[in-house]
């Protein structure tokens, strides 16, 4: 299952900022926008293609990439 995450931006649009792709044998997720790691923990995140899958905000998008990486180390 795949999912794009994206921030509602203060005209309205919806921006892309991440992707998740993956089973249920695990996903790997990236920032597809080089500034969203830039923006609070706090930032709320939309899925704009699928269900949030326990995404919700930029934290959580930070969250998973640091342990898919830790996960890869091993």
């Amino acid at each position: 299952m795949s999912t794009t995450f994206g921030i509602i931006t203060k005209s309205g649009e919806e921006r892309p900022i991440a992707r998740r792709v993956g089973g249920k044998n695990g996903a790997e997720m990236w920032f597809t926008d080089d500034l969203a790691e830039m923006l609070p923990n706090n930032t709320p995140v939309e899925p704009l293609d699928n269900s949030a899958q326990g995404i919700h905000t930029i934290g959580d998008i930070k969250n998973h990439i640091l342990n898919q990486n830790k996960d890869e180390s091993k």
